[in-house]
């Protein structure tokens, strides 16, 4: 039998495939040409180089985890010491406690007492966060400036709030860091006799101001000054120093000047300037990257 005519169309067929498969391997050489085959080999290079980079071994991983650990420990004390917790979730509640009992009205009163007025003043907060700040600010002035008063000692009137009539949300957490600040430098000029406290000036919202820690993460710290002047004899000024710092968290004492004053002779007329300060030990210390927009 003539073998072309017998298997004339599975030959046919099978051409037909190797001319489709041939048309398919040119278009595929003419599409990514040399870039395909490079692309292979660097992939190839990659999967070399990892294959042979060192794994370091688990007990090294654990003794870094550890070390880490340790590290954190470390700065959540350290911030303790020197400023509040940003991530602790009961922050505002421990401030406005704090800030309360720098008052006469609450400096005696039961733990409960101080924290049921705190929560009422966070209830007025959320409510209404301007009326709730300056309800709170009015309250603070007014018992420091009448305890004061009743001492022969001037206070300035405003506590450095005067002009804190319009706050944001995102700002609330920095008020109340420095409300608690001022009336705490109140509390010990009264505690200590002062002749008087002449000016009170804070950092405001929005400020231009540089950054705390160059280059570091701005959810890792937060610090906002606050400006005393106040007139006093040379051992109630010690006094106030001695307590800012033993008593925690401590402010830092960025500034201090001072200048005598005719009468009493021993007195001094001194400018205080402090740091409100709060950080968050939880988020990263390095800044996160930011990505260019293309």
């Amino acid at each position: 039998m003539d073998f072309w005519a017998q298997h004339k169309d599975f030959i046919l067929r099978i051409l037909a495939g190797v001319g489709v498969f041939l048309v398919a391997l040119i278009a595929r050489s003419i599409t990514y040409g040399d870039e395909l085959e490079a692309e292979q080999a660097k992939n190839s290079s990659l999967v070399q180089k990892i294959a042979s980079t060192p794994v370091a071994r688990e007990a090294r991983i654990q003794e870094l985890e550890a070390d880490a650990s340790r590290l954190h420990d470390n700065a959540k004390s350290l911030a303790s010491q020197v400023g509040w917790d940003l991530g602790d979730e009961g922050l505002r509640q421990k401030l406005l406690e704090r800030i309360l009992r720098t008052t006469r009205k609450y400096s005696r009163g039961s733990e409960e007492a101080v924290k049921r007025a705190a929560e009422d003043f966070r209830a007025a907060l959320r409510e209404n966060l301007n009326g709730g700040f300056g309800q709170l600010r009015l309250m603070v002035r007014q018992e420091l400036v009448d305890e004061a008063s009743e001492r022969n000692i001037k206070v300035e009137e405003g506590i450095g709030f005067r002009d804190v009539i319009d706050l944001e949300p995102e700002q609330l957490i920095q008020y109340l860091l420095q409300l608690e600040l001022v009336a705490r430098v109140a509390r010990y000029a009264i505690d200590a006799r002062v002749d008087s406290v002449e000016e009170i000036k804070i950092e405001q919202a929005g400020s231009r101001r540089e950054e705390v820690i160059p280059g570091a993460n701005p959810e890792f710290i937060e610090e906002y000054e606050v400006t005393i002047a106040l007139t006093a004899s040379q051992k109630a000024i010690r006094t106030i120093v001695d307590r800012l710092e033993q008593e925690l968290p401590r402010p830092a004492v960025t500034g201090l000047r001072a200048a005598r004053v005719r009468r009493p002779a021993d007195h001094l007329a001194i400018e205080l300037v402090l740091r409100a300060t709060a950080a968050n030990p939880d988020v990263p210390f390095a800044a996160p990257e930011t990505k260019e927009k293309s």
